[in-house]
């Protein structure tokens, strides 16, 4: 895909605590972005290990932060690299965008009247393959995205940082954060919907953890748009953080 509108210049911000033996993996997967101009911003939530030290030559910046996702990545959003940044895209360590994402977002944004969108998503079993309850997983994810406008943080959620700002980026518990901002950001206009999916990472045997967590995340997303409270746990990916 040729993108030659305006340069839109992104700052990809990814949470990280003790991911030491994946992070350098995932900045890798970065480096073509990188080299189109936009920066990748690493915020550590009080790592044990030696995330920060793995991840201080694939980043153009690492910081530290009180872990938690809402506040690494409110963080992330005020490095000098995102305040000069265009867009702002929410990835979590296990997530991988899919090839030339920059430039689908940046005609996604420049495109559309709204300031905000995500990626559909995909899971990728670590031991090869695709099983038939992941893809059903996703697919459950990607329709209740579309139904609701909610997006979740393994959608890959971007948006224009004069948006984020404006809506006083992340607020509440992690557990809620995202589907918090995307009943915010709604108000601005339904997210933008990219069908090339983000790839997220799973364990072996993790699979029926995957489905649960799937099954809690698609019936709180369901309940944030009927305006009703629900809970569910984050990442659906490799680990606990």
């Amino acid at each position: 895909m040729n993108y030659d509108g305006p340069l839109v210049r992104l700052a990809v911000i990814i949470p990280v605590h003790n991911r030491a033996a994946t992070i350098e993996q995932s900045l890798r997967a970065l480096e073509a972005i990188r080299r189109r101009g936009h920066h990748v911003i690493v915020v550590d939530g009080g790592s044990s290990d030696d995330s920060t030290v793995r991840a201080s030559a694939l980043a153009d910046r690492v910081l530290a932060a009180p872990q938690g996702l809402s506040r690494q990545l409110n963080a992330g959003s005020r490095a000098p690299e995102a305040e000069r940044a265009d867009a702002l895209v929410f990835l979590p360590e296990a997530v991988r965008l899919p090839p030339q994402a920059d430039q689908a977002i940046a005609r996604a944004l420049s495109n559309s009247t709204s300031p905000w969108g995500r990626f559909d998503l995909c899971f990728d079993p670590a031991g090869g393959g695709t099983l038939p309850a992941l893809r059903l997983a996703a697919a459950l994810a990607n329709w209740n995205s579309r139904v609701t406008g909610i997006c979740t943080w393994e959608q890959a959620i971007f948006v224009w940082r004069s948006a984020f700002l404006a809506l006083d980026g992340f607020v509440g518990p992690d557990a809620s954060a995202d589907v918090e901002f995307s009943r915010r950001a709604r108000q601005l206009g339904a997210p933008i919907v990219l069908r090339q999916p983000a790839v997220v990472g799973t364990v072996d045997p993790g699979l029926p953890a995957v489905l649960r967590s799937t099954l809690q995340r698609e019936r709180r997303r369901l309940a944030c748009a009927l305006g009703l409270d629900g809970t569910a746990r984050w990442p659906l990916s490799r680990s606990e953080s």
